[in-house]
């Protein structure tokens, strides 16, 4: 119950957020900053938009393939449009509308729905790894590029930088070994009182996931890396959204990659610690904060603002219209309720089939080695 009222509350203070920045800043100074900019760019913003959710659908269909299953890019495609929504609505980067996805794809082609889970959570992982890496390099390219900055502030940059450059190095070599290091912050979390027995649940589940990306880490190496450096784009399509904007606003302005990597840096961390859906306030509220800062126009934010969440009725519309064309409708209210999701013993299941196709590859080839 209490739930749903705060979902509910963060919903209607998001919505209201968006509605009263613009006439904050100045409604027709909003609006004649959008006018500036004009329908087509506004179509190849939606279109630039779109390959957020078809860029990882590519990557996603290159690890069904390593596993032997032949899914379309079409249907992957069209799975990631109908998550999107669900997605949208859950806070933050949790695996909302994944069992749509699955149900779907596993009925449509008559694949098991465990070996589908385990691309599934792959997918998911690569793309957060994807806004992780994108991040780490804008900030970077943030830190060189600018030269305005306090020595003082430079070396804080420059050791925050150390600091995500050293987790991603302890990340990459935790799922390699297997040190089921997410598993272990759990555990501490639990001990100092934090949520005890929410914290064994999520022990369980975050203990298996580890250990499904350990097996893609270690036995299928050749297959995550082509899918994650594809994925890549996708990321790079979201560092270009205040280029194309500035590019075809009424003033024809060539946006810095000092402003592109900050955009960037700021638009992710708004979107992922978050409890409103969407981000919705938190995000223009950002925006706003850092084109005031840095004379980009307080017109412009809330323009630029707003072609994002145009894109987003778009996107949200399409995946709607396929939830209930392709009849998941059902499914759908399901995982919006919270009656629906992805389950430790599912997870489980979804290794345990892993392993198994692992194991007959590995024979496969000694048995081919044999023959030579």
């Amino acid at each position: 119950m209490w739930k749903k009222i705060l979902f509910a509350c963060s919903l209607l203070l998001g919505i209201g957020a968006v509605c009263a920045i613009p006439f904050l800043v100045g409604f027709d100074k909003t609006m004649s900053a959008i006018g500036a900019v004009g329908i087509g760019p506004i179509i190849l913003y939606v279109g630039n938009a779109l390959l957020v959710l078809i860029v990882p659908a590519i990557s996603w269909t290159i690890l069904m393939r390593g596993e032997g299953l032949k899914v379309p890019v079409s249907d992957a495609i069209k799975a990631n449009l109908m998550g999107y929504p669900l997605n949208y609505i859950t806070p933050s980067l949790y695996l909302g509308g994944e069992p749509v996805k699955l149900i779907y794809l596993s009925n449509k082609h008559n694949i098991a729905k465990r070996r589908l889970l385990a691309t599934i959570i792959v997918a998911k992982f690569q793309e957060v790894a994807a806004i992780f890496l994108a991040s780490l390099v804008a900030l970077s390219a943030f830190t060189v590029q600018t030269d305005y900055f306090t020595v003082g502030i430079e070396i804080l940059l420059l050791s925050g930088l150390l600091v995500l450059i050293s987790l991603l190095g302890l990340l990459s070599a935790a799922f390699v070994k297997n040190w089921q290091i997410t598993v272990k912050g759990i555990d501490f979390l639990g001990r100092i009182g934090i949520a005890k027995e929410k914290m064994k649940r999520l022990r369980v589940k975050a203990a298996e996931m580890e250990h499904l990306i350990h097996l893609t880490f270690t036995k299928r190496w050749r297959t995550y890396l082509l899918a994650q450096t594809i994925t890549l784009v996708s990321a790079l399509s979201v560092f270009i959204r205040p280029f194309i904007y500035f590019r075809f606003q009424g003033e024809g302005m060539n946006l810095g990659v000092d402003h592109l990597c900050a955009i960037y840096v700021t638009t992710n961390f708004l979107n992922m610690f978050t409890i409103i859906p969407g981000a919705m306030g938190i995000f223009e509220g950002g925006i706003l904060g850092y084109f005031t800062a840095t004379d980009l126009g307080e017109a412009n934010a809330v323009a630029f603002t707003l072609l994002n969440r145009i894109a987003d009725i778009f996107i949200l519309m399409v995946g709607t219209w396929f939830i209930i064309h392709l009849g998941l409708s059902g499914v759908a209210r399901k995982v919006a309720k919270g009656e629906e999701k992805l389950k430790a013993e599912d997870i489980a299941d979804a290794i345990h089939s892993e392993e198994e196709a692992i194991e007959i590859e590995e024979k496969a080839k000694t048995g081919r080695h044999d023959l030579r």
